[in-house]
């Protein structure tokens, strides 16, 4: 009955953890575009809930372990707020509009720090919670109802996948170190990191995880391409399917879509066209007025021939406040930062230059 209980408040403990990464995942769908990332991650959280989460029945709760669950419960959710409330100094106005105001009330040197003391911490709770979960099963093995032969056979069964878990632990170990906090790293065992590396080719462990730095908090950087048939006026800009760029486009939903193109324009715009060659032959195929490129366009504002001439600007999205939606109905404010690509014609030597040296377009005009 003891081994029952705690096998009972082991299980508590993973199936409510699940239950708040899956809370989580659910909240970045909501407030971001992820694609499928976040349904990754819940699939990988579905082996942590026990069958009573997917109607079914499963372990009988004791009174205790049902009290234990409303007590964790309230507990996290009340422990996790306050810290919400305190780390990002949250602040409710409501005149002259209802908003939530929140500043980042800690530095990365502190962060690091934290990461710093909790990282091995997170390393000792996965190798004892491992470990207690096979030695539990194989326990169990033996004072079963079942013959000599059957407690055997299913200890020695519970022992090969329990050393398969470990060494998938230990391996996974590398990654999430490097992904987390890459000084931890140095806390691991030679052996492990060098398992690790005779293993990474076959991608038994990998790293995931989010951005943990974002990149629109100083105004979202953007890529505007326009296009015209006269290098002094006339300029009008290209549309894309997802990304921003009309002002007063609403923010579409695209999850688990994964828009390649409007994707890497996003990275695009945190460099320069130099660092990104594709870019420059997708000007190319506007130029040239390829149908596979303006099929990944939403409005091409040269339907009947292809421009002349090309340019792309840099541009800082920032979201609209409540009262400046109301008039006009725009989503975003932009300011003009910087030129991104120069004029271009689809005769001009620098651009098939590029063309030529990367080899992305098979037939190009010479």
């Amino acid at each position: 009955m003891q081994i029952d209980d705690i096998s009972n408040t082991m299980h508590l403990l993973v199936h409510e953890n699940g239950r708040a990464l899956l809370l989580l995942q659910i909240l970045i769908i909501v407030t971001g575009n992820y694609n499928f990332f976040n349904l990754l991650t819940i699939v990988l959280c579905i082996p942590l809930l026990d069958d009573q989460a997917f109607g079914k029945k499963g372990r009988k709760r004791t009174r205790s372990t049902g009290l234990l669950s409303n007590i964790f419960e309230i507990v996290t959710i009340c422990y996790i707020g306050y810290k919400t409330w305190k780390l990002f100094s949250l602040q409710v106005v409501t005149s002259p509009n209802f908003s939530i105001k929140s500043e980042i009330a800690f530095s990365s040197k502190e962060f690091d720090h934290w990461l710093e003391q909790i990282v091995p911490w997170t390393i000792i709770i996965g190798c004892v919670s491992l470990g207690y979960e096979v030695l539990l099963s194989v326990l169990r093995c033996f004072i079963s109802d079942s013959s000599v032969v059957w407690k055997v056979w299913s200890a020695v069964l519970c022992l090969v996948f329990g050393v398969v878990a470990v060494a998938m632990l230990c391996i996974s170990l590398v990654p999430f170190t490097t992904g987390v906090h890459r000084p931890s790293q140095k806390l691991l065992p030679s052996d492990i990191t060098r398992i690790h590396d005779k293993t990474k080719e076959f991608h038994i462990a990998s790293s995931y995880g989010l951005f943990r730095r974002m990149t629109g908090v100083g105004g979202r950087p953007e890529v505007i391409v326009e296009g015209s048939n006269s290098m002094q006026k006339g300029w009008k800009e290209y549309e894309f399917l997802y990304k921003p760029g009309n002002l007063s486009r609403k923010l579409p939903i695209v999850a688990p879509h994964q828009p390649r193109l409007d994707w890497q324009m996003w990275f695009a715009a945190l460099g320069n066209y130099q660092h990104n060659p594709w870019f420059v032959t997708m000007v190319y195929r506007l130029l040239t007025g390829q149908e596979e490129v303006l099929e990944l366009i939403a409005n091409n504002p040269f339907p009947d021939a292809p421009p002349k001439y090309i340019r792309a600007k840099l541009y800082h999205y920032y979201y609209t406040s409540s009262s400046q939606t109301r008039s006009p109905k725009n989503w975003w404010t932009r300011k003009e930062k910087s030129e991104y690509l120069p004029i271009l014609s689809k005769d001009t030597s620098s651009l098939l230059d590029i063309i030529k040296h990367y080899k992305m377009v098979s037939n190009y005009a010479e």
